[in-house]
C-alpha cells in the first residue's frame, strides 16, 4: 500500500468543515477542532516516519492518532506499520477490523496486507464438542464451533478446552509460520481409559520374576544376600559420598534463574514501551482538553463523550503498564528463587557429603516468599 494517497484522503477528512456543515453544527461541537488537529498532527508524523522507513515510529504515531480519531484510513496505515515493523499478530487484528469497517474503501490493500501478515504466523484449527471454551496460552479465543482458525505466533503454544460438562483438557502444539495446525479435542466419554493392570505390577509371589540380565537373588532367611542391590556399587572406607539429588537441584535452579531474569528483563522493556505510549496519549488528551477550555483535564470521568475513546485507550495503556510490571517482577522473583535453589544445591553437594561410616548429613531448606512489589527467599538447614 502507498501511504500518500491514504494520507491525503485522511487529511481532507480531518480538515475543519467551514462551508458544508451548518453554523449550528459548528456551534454545538466547538471541541471537535482540538482533537482533529491533534490527530492530524500525529497522523502526519506517522506518514513522515513511514516514508523514511521508520516503521516502529510510524506505528506509535498512528496508534496515537487512532486513539484520538478512529478513522478507517488511520487504521489501515496503523495495520501497514504493524506489518512492516514485525508486529504480525497485531497487524492481522487491525487488517480484519478494517475489512469489517463499512467506511474502508481500500479493501484490496487490507486483504493483501492480511495475507502477508498471516504468512509470518501460524494458525490453529481447533475443533471440539459444540459449546466448548477454547483458550490459547492465557487468552480465551472463543467457543466452538470456531468461525475460522486462530492466528498465533510461530512456536510453542498450549491449547486448553473446557467442555460443556466442565471437564477440561489441553494439548502442547508446535506451530510453523504459514501453516494451519489442526487441534482436535474429543468428548470426555470417548477417552480410552488405561488398562487396570499396568505392566509394572509386582510379580506374583508364587512366580517370582528376576530383572533381566541380573542373577537370581538368594532369599534364604538364614543367609541374607551378600551382594548389594544393582546400580549401588560398594563404598570404600573413607570415600566421600555426595547427595545424588544435589546436582539436579543445581542445574534446575540455574536454569530457573537464567530464564526468570531473561523473561523479567524482556517484560521490563515492554513495560517501559507501554509506559511511553501511556504518557504520550495522556499528554495528547491534556493538550486537547486545555485547548477546549477545560481547566482541570481529566479522564476520571471523561468531561464529555468525545473523549470516551481516547480515555479508554489511556486506561488500556495503563492496564498494560501494570500488567507488564507485574509479570516482570514475578519473573525476577522466580530468577531469585532459582539462584537460591542453585546455591542450596551447591551447599548440599559439598556439606552433605559424608564418609561411609558417617551418618550425619546436611539438609538444606529453601523457602521462597513473595509480597506486593518485592520477594526473596530464606535458607536454613540441619545436620
Amino acid at each position: 500500500m502507498k501511504a500518500r494517497p491514504i494520507a491525503f484522503a485522511l487529511l481532507l477528512a480531518f480538515a475543519p468543515a467551514t462551508v458544508s456543515l451548518p453554523r449550528i453544527a459548528q456551534a454545538q461541537n466547538p471541541q471537535d477542532d482540538a482533537l482533529t488537529k491533534a490527530a492530524r498532527a500525529r497522523f502526519q508524523e506517522g506518514v513522515d516516519a513511514f516514508d523514511k522507513g521508520n516503521y516502529e515510529a510510524a506505528r506509535a504515531a498512528f496508534t496515537q492518532a487512532y486513539a484520538l480519531k478512529q478513522h478507517p484510513a488511520v487504521l489501515l496505515n496503523l495495520a501497514q506499520s504493524s506489518l512492516k515493523s514485525g508486529h504480525y499478530l497485531e497487524a492481522t487484528k487491525q487488517f480484519q477490523k478494517y475489512l469489517n469497517d463499512p467506511g474502508g474503501d481500500k479493501k484490496a490493500d487490507a486483504t493483501k496486507g492480511l495475507a502477508d501478515a498471516r504468512a509470518k504466523l501460524g494458525r490453529l484449527d481447533v475443533t471440539a464438542p459444540p459449546g466448548s471454551e477454547i483458550t490459547v496460552d492465557a487468552d480465551v479465543v472463543g467457543k466452538t464451533p470456531m468461525s475460522e482458525p486462530v492466528d498465533v505466533e510461530a512456536g510453542n503454544h498450549t491449547v486448553r478446552v473446557k467442555l460443556p460438562d466442565n471437564t477440561s483438557s489441553e494439548q502442547k502444539i508446535v506451530v510453523t509460520a504459514g501453516q494451519v495446525q489442526p487441534v482436535r479435542f474429543a468428548a470426555a466419554s470417548t477417552v480410552v481409559n488405561p488398562p487396570n493392570n499396568p505392566p509394572n505390577n509386582p510379580p506374583d509371589n508364587h512366580q517370582p520374576a528376576n530383572p533381566p540380565n541380573n542373577p537370581p537373588i538368594n532369599v534364604d532367611n538364614n543367609n541374607p544376600p551378600n551382594n548389594p542391590p544393582p546400580n549401588n556399587p560398594p563404598v570404600q572406607h573413607g570415600e566421600k559420598v555426595h547427595p545424588a539429588a544435589a546436582l539436579p537441584l543445581i542445574i534446575a535452579g540455574g536454569a530457573l534463574a537464567v530464564g526468570g531474569f531473561i523473561v523479567g528483563g524482556v517484560f521490563g522493556a515492554i513495560k517501559s514501551s507501554a509506559n511511553d505510549n501511556y504518557v504520550s496519549v495522556q499528554n495528547q488528551i491534556i493538550t486537547a482538553q486545555k485547548a477546549d477550555g477545560i481547566k482541570n483535564p481529566t479522564c476520571n470521568p471523561p468531561p464529555s463523550a468525545k473523549y470516551d475513546s481516547a480515555c479508554a485507550t489511556l486506561k488500556s495503556n495503563q492496564d498494560a503498564v501494570n500488567g507488564d510490571a507485574t509479570v516482570a517482577n514475578t519473573f525476577i522473583v522466580i530468577g531469585i528463587i532459582g539462584v537460591a535453589a542453585a546455591a542450596g544445591g551447591v551447599l548440599w553437594y559439598f556439606l552433605g557429603a559424608k564418609n561411609k561410616e558417617t551418618t550425619a548429613r546436611f539438609t538444606p531448606h529453601v523457602t521462597p516468599w513473595m509480597a506486593p512489589g518485592t520477594g526473596g527467599f530464606s535458607l536454613s538447614g540441619s545436620f
